[in-house]
């Protein structure tokens, strides 16, 4: 069996509001996703941030795809930079994979190893800043529609106003919900370190699970002086990258994403090394239904950071891989599934069907399409 066609998808949707993270307005979504086809009508979908200059790198890679048989490893373009091309050799590895698993008939945790846990506690990224609108006008009532959906963990930005209104405002958050509700927390570097450190102190005092990307630069040592466990890591793109900051004990919690560092079997690389140092791995992702499917297949097989378990779940320390559930403004993590995931008691059930385990809707897709 060999790849007949190879199709890069750029699509793009405009955001009814504008939303960001601390210090960004985005006016709409896009993201880049790879259809690998073969002679007998198998698909298999990768798909990777819409950053400049990648949508070219992977169209130049797909194109080496073409001839190649499924059941080998991936045909690599030699001497390519494999960190300035990060993100388009990831975006071909998750669809490779998932191509690989349909041709098999195997899911595609199955070819990273097999899966630890047949489900995966989920926490909803979402609280995004809005443009013309408060945070004390929109979190209490975002707050309880998730929980409504059946979120359990829930990750707030932080960073967009003085840090003494924004915890007031989180303070008031903690006291409405559930006590076992989890509460994380990501300022997007918005912070100094003082700040960080005065923020990541009372943080602590809230009982936040952890406090992500605190500073624009990783800083060793505000993880040495906090008591809230510091996230992050999304960023990352070779192994050697992470295998420094793992040294380093930059993070409490590392955070890999499969988009970026190469691809699933990279991110699955980087949560073994983590938890050799027993640090928690909670792999990154904001971006579509492939993206999130592939991430869980991720979270399944990645091990704990501690012998006693998977983590405490729901509240408690985290110790083992969660799934970052896109709950913002985003028609690429529903809308273009036939059939879409179901969250039951604050988790999402592994797929034990071929590949990625999802269908993807052509035809809402194609309404995205902008190249």
């Amino acid at each position: 069996m060999r790849v007949t066609a190879a199709e890069v998808l750029h699509v793009r949707a405009p955001l009814t509001v504008a939303a960001g993270p601390a210090g960004v307005f985005n006016r709409h979504r896009e993201t880049l996703l790879l259809k690998l086809s073969t002679s007998d009508g198998t698909v298999g979908w990768g798909e990777t941030y819409a950053l400049p200059g990648t949508r070219d790198l992977l169209a130049m890679l797909a194109a080496d795809l073409v001839g190649a048989p499924v059941t080998h490893a991936w045909p690599r373009r030699p001497g390519l930079d494999e960190v300035g091309a990060a993100l388009a050799l990831s975006a071909v590895d998750i669809a490779w994979h998932d191509l690989l698993g349909r041709t098999l008939g195997v899911p595609v945790h199955t070819l990273l190893g097999g899966a630890r846990r047949e489900r995966v506690p989920a926490y909803a990224s979402g609280f995004l800043y809005q443009e013309g609108r408060h945070p004390a006008d929109a979190w209490p009532d975002e707050a309880a529609r998730l929980h409504e959906r059946g979120f359990r963990a829930m990750k707030v930005r932080m960073g967009g106003y003085p840090p003494v209104e924004e915890l007031a405002l989180l303070e008031q958050l903690r006291a409405t919900l559930p006590g076992d509700v989890m509460l994380m927390v990501d300022a997007w570097g918005a912070y100094s370190a003082p700040t960080a450190v005065r923020v990541g102190r009372r943080l602590a005092d809230l009982g936040v699970a952890w406090f992500e990307e605190p500073t624009p630069l990783t800083r060793p040592e505000l993880t040495a002086q906090l008591a809230v466990p510091v996230a992050g890591g999304e960023m990352g793109r070779t192994p050697s990258e992470f295998a420094r900051l793992l040294d380093h004990r930059t993070f409490d919690v590392i955070q890999p994403d499969a988009a970026i560092c190469g691809g699933l079997a990279a991110a699955r690389f980087v949560g073994e090394l983590a938890a050799l140092h027993e640090i928690a791995c909670v792999p990154h992702t904001w971006n579509g239904a492939v993206m999130a499917a592939a991430t869980l297949h991720l979270a399944a097989v990645l091990p704990p950071a501690a012998r006693t378990g998977d983590g405490t779940w729901p509240g408690g320390d985290v110790s083992g891989p969660m799934l970052e559930y896109d709950t913002s403004e985003n028609p690429f993590i529903r809308d273009i599934l036939r059939v879409p995931p179901s969250l039951v008691d604050g988790c999402f059930a592994v797929p034990d069907s071929p590949g990625l385990g999802i269908e993807i809707d052509e035809t809402t897709l194609s309404q995205y399409r902008i190249a």
